[in-house]
C-alpha cells in the first residue's frame, strides 16, 4: 500500500512547480515588474484548498499509524501537526496579502516579498523533512494492516491538478497548464 506515498509525493512534485512559478513571480515583482498577479491569485486559491482538505489529512493519518507502531519516530520527524498548522497560517497571510495588492492597496513592496518568502521557504522545508524523514520512515515501519487503516479513512479525491473532478479541474486549468509547461522547461533543460 505503498502508493499512498507514491500519490503524495506526487502531490509534492507539482506543488513545488508551482512553488517555482510563485518564486519567478515574486521575483519579478521584487524587480519592480508586473507579475502574474491571476497566476499568483489562482496558485494561493489551489494552496488553501486542495492541500489542507485532502492531502495533509492523509499525512496525518499515516502519521497517526506511523506513532502507534513506533512511537520513537516522533523525534526524528518533530510536529507535522503543527507545521502543517502554521503552513496553513502562511498560506493564509500570503494570501490575504495577494489580495490586498489586487485591490490596489499600497503595500510596502519589501514587505510582502518577505511574507511571499516566508511561504515560500517554509513550504519547501516542510516538503523537503517529509520527503527525506517521514515517508522512509513510514515505508519501513507500517505494514499492510497499517496502509489498508490508511486507505480506509483517507479522503483520496483526485487533486485538481491531477484528475479531479471536472469543475475543479477547469477551475485550475490554468495552473495545470503552468505546472505543465515548466514540467517541459525542466525536461527540455
Amino acid at each position: 500500500m505503498a502508493s499512498i506515498i507514491d500519490g503524495l509525493r506526487s502531490e509534492h512534485v507539482r506543488m513545488a512547480r508551482l512553488l517555482d512559478i510563485l518564486a519567478r513571480e515574486i521575483a519579478t515583482f521584487e524587480n519592480g515588474d508586473l507579475p502574474d498577479y491571476d497566476l499568483v491569485a489562482d496558485i494561493l486559491a489551489y494552496a488553501l484548498s486542495y492541500p489542507d482538505l485532502v492531502h495533509h489529512p492523509t499525512e496525518e493519518l499515516v502519521l497517526e499509524r506511523l506513532l502507534a507502531r513506533v512511537p520513537e519516530v516522533a523525534s526524528e520527524i518533530g510536529d507535522l501537526t503543527t507545521e502543517h498548522e502554521r503552513l496553513a497560517a502562511l498560506t493564509r497571510r500570503f494570501s490575504a496579502a495577494m489580495q490586498n495588492v489586487l485591490q490596489d492597496h499600497t503595500l510596502p513592496r519589501d514587505w510582502f516579498v518577505d511574507v511571499a518568502k516566508d511561504y515560500l521557504g517554509f513550504s519547501r522545508r516542510h516538503m523537503q523533512m517529509e520527503e527525506v524523514v517521514f515517508f522512509p520512515a513510514a515505508l519501513r515501519h507500517l505494514q499492510e494492516e497499517d496502509w489498508a487503516a490508511i486507505e480506509d479513512g483517507a479522503n483520496r479525491r483526485a487533486d485538481a491538478l491531477n484528475g479531479g473532478d471536472a469543475e475543479e479541474t477547469e477551475r485550475f486549468r490554468r495552473l495545470l497548464e503552468a505546472v505543465e509547461a515548466i514540467t517541459e522547461d525542466n525536461a527540455a533543460a
